[in-house]
């Protein structure tokens, strides 16, 4: 591994293969939980001395690296930016997140399209992802598109609906794009499919930062 992108790669397929782990046939076939304890607290302590505390972002560690914040005002150009390159941190999206499945978008024309997985640990109905995992991913689409159209701000409502079960380890395919523009208000809309099944749509109202003056 030569990236932290690999390494919070692995990462994850460690995650993964915890939730699908047997732990008590583990121990009765001579598996140590302390010894798999000591192996993450020997990870973390060599983590820590690391850490940086500070504000949290999606787009950063540190507050001036940030190149994007909807709580001001200031306009970015990311049409042609990769939305991953400036939400590197996103619990969606962002390959240095563990905990993000993660998925990949993109800006095609005036559509935001995305593409991913969902793997065991999103797992909520019986080989179906959680509908809480599936909202949070269309409320991180919707506000992308925003971003990557010139009107990134704050989520004000959010409104999904579930029209089938979202399948766990299958690709799925995801657009949206901006619906209508009313001053401060912008109402975004999307859709998530598994091949040619729709599984969610969803409507989001979202509020832009008042201009300084």
């Amino acid at each position: 591994m030569e990236s932290p992108e690999e390494l919070v790669a692995e990462l994850r397929s460690v995650i993964s293969t915890f939730r699908t782990t047997d732990f008590d046939r583990y121990v009765s076939q001579g598996g140590s939980i302390e010894k798999l304890g000591d192996a993450l607290t020997d990870i973390k302590d060599q983590l820590l001395p690391h850490k940086v505390n500070g504000e949290r972002m999606q787009a950063g560690l540190r507050p001036e690296e940030y190149s994007f914040r909807p709580d001001t005002p200031v306009r970015f150009d990311f049409s042609e930016v990769e939305p991953q390159e400036f939400f590197p941190y996103s619990p969606l999206i962002g390959p240095l997140n563990p905990i993000s499945p993660p998925f990949y978008f993109w800006k095609e024309n005036e559509f935001l399209l995305g593409r991913g997985i969902f793997d065991s640990q999103y797992c909520g109905p019986p080989e179906a992802v959680h509908g809480g995992h599936v909202a949070a991913l269309m409320d991180e689409l919707l506000g992308v598109t925003g971003v990557v159209s010139g009107y990134g701000g704050f989520t004000g409502t959010l409104t999904v609906r579930y029209e089938a079960p979202t399948p766990l380890d299958t690709e799925l395919s995801l657009k949206g794009w901006v619906h209508q523009v009313e001053e401060r208000k912008v109402v975004m809309r999307g859709e998530l499919r598994s091949e040619e099944k729709m599984c969610v749509t969803a409507e989001g109202i979202f509020i832009l930062p008042r201009e300084s003056k």
